[in-house]
């Protein structure tokens, strides 16, 4: 797994985006899920978001080469390793209700 964050700062609130390359799927095992958290933590830590973040926020994510074609499950993975009430920490945010609009999300194979 690995993880690419962007935060741009705008009015209203921040907009992440994120590449993520072999994103696992919502029912993927908690220690892989843990792992994926683990990986997103550090690259958003990057961005300078101070976390846990307890503001809207919006997304905008790619996964690149995911290990399933299915996004919802995918977008659910992802969305849990971000709140703080899931897993164990680090948390993102303080809770995933706090993302008020995904703009983008797409998934990608690569040859």
């Amino acid at each position: 797994m690995r993880v690419i964050a962007e935060k741009i700062d705008q009015a209203g609130a921040p907009l992440l985006r994120l590449y993520i390359h072999n994103a696992p799927h919502r029912r993927s095992h908690r220690a892989t899920l843990q792992r994926y958290r683990q990986k997103l933590h550090e690259a958003v830590a990057k961005t300078g978001l101070k976390m846990p973040y307890a503001g809207p926020i919006e997304l905008w994510v790619v996964m690149v080469n995911p290990t399933s074609p299915d996004l919802g499950n995918l977008y659910g993975a992802m969305e849990r390793c971000f709140d703080g009430k899931a897993l164990d920490p680090p948390y993102i945010l303080d809770d995933d209700g706090q993302i008020q609009v995904v703009r983008h999300l797409s998934k990608m194979f690569t040859g």
